[in-house]
């Protein structure tokens, strides 16, 4: 079953990728549908449980300290880390656990994702945001390179900013946004 629900994942995150590019492209943008009321811890659970469900023989820890409502779109932020762990899973040492922290403290929200593996070298790290961009072709990587490009748009199109670090001991993607936003 597992084989299953892991190649729907995939295809429905492939399609959703693709549509949201082609939005973008047309000029549509990244929509959004902010609800503060709505919590997101769920949310951000839920993704994991669908990553872990289909990668069983990765260790994803996870700390989640939001306790303030979020003026943002839960589905998009959703999609923002599954998209983060997803790359986490595909491109991270399977030994070494990743690492999914979300806070919302001091007026910032702050979702990171970090994992050991090899270090992304300055080069790739300036273009990973780009559609397509793939640092490296291996033979079981699935992708169409969009997922970090989407991620970033999502973190964008919330006001915030979406960057990466990476060194020999981690890489960690981290999206940070203003709790408080501005009226459009």
């Amino acid at each position: 079953m597992s084989l299953m629900q892991g190649s729907i994942l995939r295809a429905s995150e492939l399609v959703d990728n693709v549509l949201d590019f082609a939005r973008g492209r047309l000029g549509g943008g990244m929509t959004l549908s902010r609800d503060a009321s709505a919590p997101l811890g769920p949310v951000f659970e839920q993704v994991v449980a669908e990553i872990v469900s289909v990668n069983p023989d990765h260790d994803i820890e996870t700390h989640f300290e939001v306790q303030e409502p979020v003026d943002c779109d839960g589905v998009r932020l959703g999609q923002l880390l599954s998209n983060l762990l997803g790359n986490a899973v595909t491109h991270g040492a399977k030994d070494q656990p990743i690492a999914v922290r979300v806070t919302a403290v001091d007026g910032e929200l702050t979702i990171s994702v970090a994992n050991g593996g090899q270090p992304i070298d300055e080069a790739a790290r300036r273009k990973l945001f780009q559609p397509f961009f793939r640092e490296e072709i291996r033979p079981n990587q699935s992708g169409l390179g969009l997922g970090l490009h989407i991620a970033s748009e999502i973190a964008k199109a919330h006001g915030g900013n979406l960057e990466v670090t990476s060194d020999e001991n981690v890489t960690r993607f981290a999206f940070t946004m203003p709790l408080e936003t501005a009226e459009p």
